[in-house]
């Protein structure tokens, strides 16, 4: 299983803003791939992976959503979030990573 690109960084954002990124893998086995779990590394990062089986020299797509809500401070707040994918790959779990800075307005005291 090899992805284009395991790290994506989605740059600057504001706390609340949700983010998604599409991660495209190709399977470089020589059986069938089968992804049996993806899990982000906190209830902010929600993974949807393929259920079916890929083909060898087949491709798929694992689509990750962040949702910022929380995660910013003013003047910025660095995010990393990890997404754990098991499959039938040697080693077992492969990593994807989206990460990138989370603003957040300064609150105007009344």
């Amino acid at each position: 299983m090899t992805f284009e690109e395991p790290t994506f960084d989605f740059g600057n954002i504001m706390d609340g803003d949700k983010v998604e990124h599409i991660f495209t893998f190709t399977n470089t086995g020589n059986e069938p791939l089968i992804i049996s779990n993806a899990k982000g590394s906190c209830g902010c990062t929600v993974p949807d992976w393929p259920r079916e089986p890929i083909p060898v020299g087949g491709d798929g797509v694992i689509k990750v959503q962040f949702d910022s809500k929380g995660k910013g401070k003013v003047g910025g707040q660095a995010q990393s979030k990890k997404v754990t994918i098991t499959a039938n790959t040697d080693p077992v779990n492969s990593y994807l990573t989206i990460k990138g800075n989370v603003d957040k307005k300064e609150e105007n005291p009344s």
